[in-house]
């Protein structure tokens, strides 16, 4: 009996073993206890999350999330990487976070650890995006000579697109076409605004100006990180922003964040505007709190005078921290929740996906009307913004003055005369120029 019993445990430990190595894959190290990964405490994760207990049944590692509010991630992430610490085997970091991330070579290389090969259903932005050096526009100080390697592939597929109530009015394509809109269903006894606008100062205003900015033809920096933002095309841009289409707008604007620039949308008061994805599934086509779901179109930005659409692009990035004792794992993990196979479930539990097939199917598309904009904002290509880690202070000394010029207290060429001085100054001090 007790020989039987021996073969009996024997013969359920290769079992075991042989399953273990089958799931695990060959040549992966022995498995860890446990993965942990910094992430930001909100929505962004939620799409993570409802795919979570199937990476933990399938591979029989856990997952751990430390959740922290978006500026204790950034410092909590540095104090780390600069002690080079193995706190955290993977992260997520905002796409802007990445100049400085790269440029002080705090994250594994994907592509040359572990022979990452980019996939033809992802759209290129998305590996731009994630690629130190930047494989186009200005290149930080001391960086250009370095080898070019793809550090973080995107989780969080953000990027700005356009909604327009299809009920009222055609789906734009122009600026023009906008303003068009605007005319035809603006009426403040109601009141209905043709348009609303996110103006409060510092990233919201910057985040809703800069798609019409470069739609124009600006640019804040030439490929030297010269300042030319101080151009006729700025002004113009700055010009048609605060004048004609707050002239559409509601009252206060120059206050609004996203979540009132949504509530407009959602309670019928207003017809077009910028829109992130996630406000979408929380708010406008939200049964619970919205009056017009189902009566929503989503389109690609619109064009500026010369045809080019400008969608900005906000994606949150999967990478791992070079202090991580459980790379391979981290980069198993990595694969594994890009995948096409995953994608379609991190969609359903609340996640923003990146990949064309998703994005395009005709079925998700049903579910999620706003996909087939995504798809098209991604690959127009989506812009974003200048990589470098001054950004920040870049960003908040331009959402000043177009803030400014929103609430009427400078004129749109003040503005951008001052906004052009103040960062030429900043970059200077930054050692930007010699």
């Amino acid at each position: 009996m007790k020989t039987g019993r021996a073969k009996l445990a024997v013969l359920m430990l290769g079992i075991l073993i042989l399953t273990s190595t089958a799931i695990a894959g060959p040549g992966l190290p022995p498995k860890p206890a446990k993965l942990t990964m910094a992430v930001v405490a909100g929505g962004e994760t939620k799409g993570l999350k409802a795919i979570l207990p199937t990476w933990e049944r399938e591979m029989g590692v856990k997952v751990e999330l430390v959740e922290f509010p978006y500026p204790t991630l950034y410092e909590k992430l540095v104090t780390a990487f600069q002690a080079n610490a193995s706190t955290f085997d993977l992260l997520i970091a905002d796409d802007p976070w990445m100049p400085k991330f790269g440029s002080e070579s705090w994250l594994v290389p994907l592509d040359s650890t572990f022979g990452y090969k980019r996939d033809n259903d992802i759209f290129p932005v998305v590996y731009d995006l994630g690629s130190w050096p930047p494989p186009r526009g200005p290149v930080p100080p001391g960086e250009s000579s370095k080898a070019r390697h793809l550090y973080a592939i995107t989780l969080v597929g953000n990027v700005e697109f356009f909604m327009y109530r299809k009920d009222l009015v055609s789906a734009p394509n122009t600026w023009d076409d906008v303003v068009a809109n605007a005319k035809k269903v603006n009426d403040s006894s109601k009141p209905f605004y043709g348009f609303v606008i996110r103006g409060a100062k510092g990233n919201p205003v910057i985040s809703e100006f800069t798609p019409v900015l470069l739609s124009f033809g600006a640019r804040i920096f030439d490929n030297n990180w010269r300042v030319i933002l101080n151009s006729k095309a700025a002004i113009d841009a700055l010009t048609f922003f605060t004048k004609t289409l707050k002239s559409y707008a509601p009252p206060g604007v120059a206050n609004y964040d996203a979540a009132e620039r949504a509530r407009e949308i959602a309670t019928g008061r207003a017809a077009q505007g910028f829109i992130w994805p996630a406000e979408i599934t929380d708010i406008v086509e939200n049964p619970s709190v919205s009056q017009v779901v189902g009566k929503l179109g989503y389109t690609l930005a619109p064009a500026g005078p010369g045809g080019k659409h400008a969608p900005l692009i906000g994606n949150w990035l999967l990478a791992i921290p070079k202090g991580s004792k459980n790379q391979r794992w981290a980069y198993e993990f990595i694969l594994w929740a890009t995948s096409a196979k995953m994608q379609k479930p991190y969609a359903m539990g609340g996640g923003i996906p990146f990949r064309k097939s998703v994005l395009l199917d005709a079925q998700m598309n049903k579910t999620f009307p706003f996909f087939k904009a995504m798809a098209d904002s991604l690959a127009a290509p989506a812009e974003w913004r200048p990589r470098t880690s001054e950004w920040f202070a870049v960003e908040a000394i331009l959402g000043t003055h177009v803030n400014a010029a929103l609430a009427g207290v400078e004129t749109p060429d003040e503005a951008i005369t001052k906004a052009a001085r103040e960062i030429e100054q900043h970059m200077k001090e930054a050692g930007y120029y010699r």
